[in-house]
């Protein structure tokens, strides 16, 4: 036994790590749990997942199969996550960009695809679904007079109309080659988009939810009020938010990365799950803490978590950069334009509301603030 060698499998936190080892286990994988600890770097530590190197082969088959489960399925069973990708729509000209991308992360995560447009009538009696044959219809509501009803099957009918030729163009685009073939889901659900959209993730925990978002030149105007922002503020599932003017890209060529760092270790966790949920073995990823509590060794401790990265993730390359609280946003558009930033990536912290009106989380200040993409984690 003193000659066998023991490998890093994954890193979790500690819940996470012990369902790990339970499904390894129960295929007759021994499993070894390690503390980590960052020294110098004063971050709490996670729970390294160490199996014998002789059983690398099944555990990779495990986690890693089309036969089993794949290394992302892995995460979201782990997570709770039910293995689809939501995209609400809004019918605008930038709804089929959305779906594009929503289509090639379906691909590369092996994700169900959810389309769902949310709309509002003169009256709500819940969140009334359709599946893809629509079927069904609608009880009348005592007391709601005539008219008001008759405007809203009205506008029902034209959602659904709107649903179905979005429905075909998409089917186009999979035909020509310039979506992803991957089934998908159509939805209709009555409500206000934000509401409707929190709900979903609420009762079904999709893996990602990907949402176009208004350009910088219209977020301005739009601030009060903004689906994206509420729905990062408050859904607790990762959010892609693309602006309408970002010019899409294959999502593999997005290789210059900004991580917004806590210098907790969420930061552990969060990247972890980034470089082995989207595959990021030759990226670029610059962590830039925003922890204003770390004290006067900040750059001690970002420098300490970069070196930790660079050496677990030897393909990949991690820089650090610190900005001054006072000229934060400033300093950072510049060092985003001069480096080439393609994506920037926050962990997003749950907020009550108050806070969230009178301090605005960084993913929120960062959406309005930049017209790029934005993953936000929530930590």
């Amino acid at each position: 036994m003193g000659g066998e060698k023991y490998i890093t499998l994954a890193i979790h936190t500690y819940d996470r790590a012990v369902t790990l080892r339970s499904i390894l286990e129960s295929h007759g994988l021994e499993v070894k749990f390690e503390k980590l600890v960052i020294t110098g770097a004063g971050i709490a530590s996670g729970v390294r997942v160490k199996i014998n190197e002789r059983d690398l082969p099944l555990a990779l088959k495990l986690t890693e199969s089309a036969e089993s489960i794949v290394s992302p399925q892995m995460e979201m069973q782990m997570a709770g996550s039910s293995g689809k990708i939501l995209m609400p729509v809004d019918f605008s000209p930038y709804t089929m960009m959305a779906c594009r991308l929503g289509f090639a992360l379906a691909r590369r995560l092996n994700l169900h695809p959810v389309i769902l447009y949310a709309y509002a009538t003169p009256y709500f009696t819940g969140s009334l679904a359709f599946d893809d044959t629509f079927d069904g219809g609608v009880d009348s509501v005592p007391g709601e007079e005539l008219a008001d009803m008759e405007a809203a099957s009205g506008i029902r009918k034209q959602a659904d109309r709107m649903m179905r030729s979005l429905r075909k163009e998409i089917e186009r685009e999979q035909e020509s080659g310039t979506i992803e073939k991957v089934q998908f889901t159509t939805m209709l659900n009555e409500g206000v988009a934000e509401d409707v959209i929190k709900e979903y993730c609420r009762l079904s925990s999709p893996a990602l939810v990907v949402m176009a978002t208004r350009g910088k030149d219209r977020k301005e105007s739009d601030l009060i009020g903004s689906v994206t922002a509420e729905v990062l503020d408050s859904c607790r599932v990762p959010v892609f938010a693309v602006p309408e003017n970002w010019k899409l890209t294959d999502v593999k060529d997005i290789k210059r990365l900004v991580f917004f760092c806590n210098l907790d270790q969420h930061d552990i966790m969060s990247i972890d799950t980034l470089m082995r949920l989207f595959n990021y073995p030759d990226v670029d990823v610059t962590l830039v803490p925003v922890n204003e509590r770390a004290g006067v060794d900040v750059k001690v401790k970002v420098e300490t978590l970069r070196d930790y990265f660079n050496k677990s993730y030897p393909a990949a390359h991690f820089y650090s950069e610190v900005f001054p609280a006072k000229t934060f946003m400033e300093d950072f558009a510049n060092f985003a334009g001069q480096r080439g930033v393609q994506m920037l990536i926050v962990p997003n912290k749950k907020r009550n509301i108050l806070s969230r009106l009178f301090n605005p989380g960084i993913a929120h200040k960062i959406l309005f603030e930049r017209d790029m993409p934005l993953l936000s984690l929530p930590v």
